[in-house]
C-alpha cells in the first residue's frame, strides 16, 4: 500500500512541471550530446564542455516568461529508458519523450570539436504536435570552448524564446 502510494506521488511530482504550466507551454530539453563520431579532435575535457552548455541552455530557458521547462531529472531518466536498446534518441525519439512528458515543444543538438579551437554547436526546437522542427540553428564556436559553448547555447535558447512567442500569438 505505501509503495503503491509513494510510487503515485512520485509519477505525479514527475509529470506536474508540464502539466501545471498554466498560460505557458512546456518545454522539454534534453542534455545537449558531445558528438564524437564527427570531431577531429577529441580531448578529456569535451564532455564538460558540453555539460556546461546544456547548463546555460536549461537557465535561460528557465528564466524565460515564454516556457515552462520540464523537469531535466525526468527528461534524462525518460531519455535512458528510450535508450535501453542501445540506440541513441533519435528526433522522433526525442518528440515522443517530450509527448509522454506533456510538453509542447523539445529541445535537442549536439557540440563537436571541429579542431582545438574550432567547435560546432547545433540544436533545434521540434513542434511535439507535428513532430516537425521549427527552429535549427548552427553554430561556430570559436575561442575558449568552456567560455563560448555557453555562449552558443544561450543565443540558442534566446532564439527559441523568440520563436515559440512568435509562434504562439
Amino acid at each position: 500500500m505505501r509503495v503503491t502510494l509513494l510510487a503515485s506521488l512520485v509519477l505525479w511530482c514527475v509529470t506536474l512541471p508540464a502539466q501545471s504550466a498554466g498560460t505557458r507551454p512546456a518545454i522539454a530539453v534534453m542534455n545537449l550530446r558531445f558528438d564524437g563520431e564527427h570531431a577531429n579532435v577529441l580531448g578529456p575535457g569535451d564532455t564538460a564542455v558540453v555539460a556546461a552548455a546544456t547548463s546555460k541552455l536549461l537557465a535561460t530557458l528557465r528564466s524565460s516568461e515564454a516556457v515552462t521547462v520540464v523537469d531535466s531529472a525526468a527528461v534524462a531518466a525518460a531519455v535512458a529508458r528510450a535508450e535501453a536498446d542501445g540506440n541513441a534518441c533519435d528526433n522522433p525519439c526525442a518528440v515522443a519523450v517530450a509527448r509522454r512528458l506533456g510538453a509542447r515543444w523539445v529541445v535537442k543538438g549536439s557540440i563537436s570539436n571541429l579542431s582545438g579551437l574550432v567547435w560546432q554547436f547545433a540544436a533545434e526546437l521540434f513542434d511535439v504536435a507535428t513532430g516537425e522542427p521549427v527552429l535549427v540553428d548552427s553554430y561556430e564556436i570559436k575561442g575558449d570552448p568552456a567560455r563560448m559553448a555557453p555562449v552558443g547555447a544561450h543565443m540558442f535558447a534566446q532564439r527559441v524564446e523568440k520563436k515559440i512567442g512568435g509562434l504562439l500569438h
